[in-house]
C-alpha cells in the first residue's frame, strides 16, 4: 500500500475559495462578479481542513464538546504594524485571527450555486457568501480579511477562522459601500 505524504495531500485538496470586492452603492451580486475592483484566490486555513476531516470521521463538528455553527461572518482588518500596505505578506495556513481586526459582519446573503455559478435552492458543493459594509462600517485602510464560524463568531477576534486573504490596501471611506462576495468550492 502506498503511503500518502499528508502535507502534499493537504495541498492538493479541492477545497478552495475565490473573493470579489467592489466599492460602490447598492451593488447587485451580478455587478460585483462582473465588475469587481479586485478578484482573488484565498487560502483555506488548517483549522478548516481539520474541521472538515472531523465532520467526515464523526458526522459532527465539535469544539470542546459543543456543537459548532457553520460559517457566519466576514471580518476585515488593517494588518500588522510594519506591513507594506501595497504589498502585505502572503497568508499562512496557521492563521487563526486577523492581525488587526477593524470590522466584522454577518452575511447579507448565503447562496448555493450550481456548476455554472448560478444561484440555486438545491444543495451543491459551491457556496457564495456576500457581505456589504455600509457607509459607516469598516472605514480605513483594509489589507486583510477572513471568514469565521463557530461559537463566538459574531464577536471581534472570536470564532473559528475558515480562510484568509491579504491584499494591497483598499481604502474604504464613509462615502462608499464595500460589497464582498466570497465563494467556497468543496
Amino acid at each position: 500500500m502506498e503511503r500518502i505524504n499528508v502535507c502534499n495531500f493537504k495541498k492538493s485538496l479541492p477545497i478552495k475559495g475565490k473573493v470579489w470586492m467592489k466599492l460602490g452603492q447598492n451593488l447587485t451580486r451580478e455587478q460585483v462578479l462582473e465588475n469587481s475592483d479586485r478578484h482573488f484566490d484565498n487560502l483555506i486555513v488548517d483549522v478548516c481542513s481539520e474541521l472538515i476531516a472531523e465532520w467526515a470521521f464523526t458526522g459532527l463538528i465539535t469544539t470542546v464538546g459543543e456543537h459548532v455553527p457553520g460559517v457566519l461572518t466576514l471580518a476585515v482588518g488593517t494588518g500588522a504594524g510594519g506591513w507594506d500596505p501595497l504589498n502585505p505578506p502572503a497568508e499562512t495556513s496557521d492563521l487563526v485571527i486577523l492581525y488587526s481586526e477593524l470590522a466584522r459582519k454577518q452575511f447579507s446573503d448565503k447562496t448555493y450555486v450550481d456548476e455554472d455559478y448560478n444561484p440555486t435552492t438545491t444543495r451543491t458543493n459551491i457556496v457564495d457568501f456576500t457581505t456589504m459594509f455600509d457607509y459607516a462600517e469598516a472605514n480605513g485602510p483594509l489589507v486583510e480579511m477572513g471568514l469565521f464560524g463557530g461559537d463566538n463568531a459574531l464577536l471581534p477576534n472570536g470564532g473559528t477562522r475558515v480562510n484568509a486573504k491579504h491584499f494591497a490596501v483598499l481604502n474604504k471611506s464613509a462615502t462608499s459601500q464595500l460589497t464582498i462576495l466570497w465563494r467556497l468550492l468543496f
